[in-house]
């Protein structure tokens, strides 16, 4: 029996973490919440658009146009002192502004962090989190200064697996265990 991937992102978080009532997962090509109730079983989910903005594609792209290695980002954001504000909601567009905000000499560091907070700020946008709010994904996994920002943001704490980009595979894992046992 197929079992969906927002299915499996909400199983694989409600088993390491019961009290989970919504998952936040930041993918390279797209970002999902889903609300669960107490059993674990999903009760709602947002998906981003067609659009990569707030993705690990977003960062990549962003990464290149900076020409910083992807996996230097997240210390970079670590080290800004003065945030650069992006407006823009498409890639396309947060490419010229970054672009812009270089020649206006402002630090690398400071716009870094400013890509992560429009990451955060797509996903804000997205629907509302609960009380327990659980992280998942690749780009979590290599941008844990993400979840230290959204955590700021939303002013609560915010749950982390040990290797968040695998919290889907284990619940497919836990769905195919149950579909193959009994």
């Amino acid at each position: 029996q197929a079992r969906s991937e927002i299915l499996c992102h909400g199983l694989g978080a409600h088993v390491m973490f019961p009290h989970t009532r919504t998952v936040l997962d930041i993918g390279g090509q797209d970002n999902k919440i889903v609300k669960l109730d107490d059993k674990g079983l999903r009760t709602g989910f947002k998906m981003n658009r067609k659009c990569a903005a707030g993705t690990g594609a977003f960062l990549e792209e962003m990464s290149t146009r900076l020409d910083i290695p992807l996996e230097e980002m997240d210390g970079l954001a670590r080290q800004s002192e003065n945030m650069v504000k992006l407006g823009s909601f498409c890639t396309v567009f947060s490419a010229t502004e970054v672009l812009e905000n270089i020649r206006r000499g402002r630090r690398v560091e400071d716009i870094v962090k400013g890509l992560f907070f429009s990451v955060i700020s797509r996903i804000r946008e997205m629907d509302a989190f609960t009380e327990k709010v659980v992280m998942t994904g690749g780009v979590v996994a290599h941008n844990p200064y993400l979840v230290e920002m959204t955590r700021e943001l939303i002013g609560r704490p915010i749950l982390v697996p040990e290797l968040p980009q695998f919290t889907g595979a284990l619940g497919a894992a836990l769905y195919a265990k149950e579909t193959y046992t009994n």
